[in-house]
């Protein structure tokens, strides 16, 4: 049987982890999070509490990375080099941002662009690539970094931010936002470890770099709705806060060439295909309720 631990068990993991099953995985990963923790084992994952995850680790033969690096890189190098070593892990899969490459004002980047972010978190990401790629070098263990852009899908989606009253229509000219859809990362992370053992850095984004008004307009459509007047972001910018403004001052189009020579077309190769099928998905909820 194929062994995989997943270290960090969040946001896409119902999706990610499903899709492994489907493959024959004998999925195992590491969360305390309850919520996720029951409808995971339903899934039949073996679940391991972080105080555990030498024992996770351990069990695998292929592992994802998907916990954050703090202020000193990756803390999985740090704290668990030894049990990766000790295992029979001969592939790391790495989830890393797109943030990397700082702002471009609104060029293309791939993976050979220039890392020039000014924030912290973002720096950590580059630390952090850096401690896992150093761990498989020395070890030749292969190290696969994938650069996610802002990740969408059925839970977390501009329509759910409509529907719940929590947008506000900004535009900024020549700004672009990037994104990938929950089902694409899983499909390209379950074709990476079922595959030949790749490395290397591949950026996880769709087709489609756009502004956001470009996505909350083709939203508001969707559901026949009237978009309330959008604000033009030079004009409020400083009555927002840092955490959010800091998407707006980092600007790039994500080119995603190597994530499709690599593993293929996308299902959503851009926010209209994911939109639709998550608005397809929202109007057969609500029929069901009724």
């Amino acid at each position: 049987m194929k062994n995989i631990s997943i270290l960090g068990l969040g946001n896409i993991s119902i999706e990610l982890c499903s899709s492994l099953n489907k493959k024959g995985f004998n999925v195992f990963g590491s969360t305390d999070n309850s919520n996720r923790q029951k409808a995971l084992k339903k899934l039949g994952v073996k679940l391991f509490s972080r105080n555990n995850i030498n024992e996770c680790i351990l069990k695998a033969d292929k592992i994802i990375i998907t916990i954050p690096p703090d202020a000193n890189g990756c803390p999985v190098v740090r704290h668990f080099s030894k049990e990766i070593l000790d295992s029979n892990i001969k592939w790391i899969g790495y989830l890393s941002s797109t943030s990397v490459y700082g702002n471009h004002n609104g060029k293309v980047v791939n993976e050979n662009s220039l890392l020039q972010p000014k924030e912290e978190v973002a720096k950590s990401r580059i630390q952090g690539e850096k401690d896992i790629q150093e761990l498989g070098k020395k070890y030749s263990i292969a190290v696969e970094i994938f650069r996610l852009s802002g990740i969408y899908g059925k839970d977390r989606n501009i329509i759910k931010q409509i529907l719940s009253k929590k947008i506000k229509p900004l535009y900024k000219k020549g700004h672009f936002f990037n994104r990938i859809h929950e089902k694409d990362i899983a499909r390209v992370l379950v074709k990476a470890c079922s595959n030949k053992m790749n490395s290397g850095i591949v950026n996880l984004s769709d087709d489609l770099p756009a502004s956001q008004l470009d996505i909350i307009r083709y939203a508001y459509s969707l559901m026949n709705i009237t978009m309330p007047k959008y604000e033009n972001y030079n004009d409020i910018n400083s009555s927002i806060s840092l955490n959010i403004r800091r998407f707006w001052e980092n600007n790039r189009r994500v080119d995603n060439t190597l994530l499709k020579k690599r593993y293929g077309k996308l299902i959503y190769p851009s926010f209209k295909e994911g939109l639709l099928s998550i608005h397809k998905n929202y109007l057969l909820d609500s029929l069901n309720k009724d």
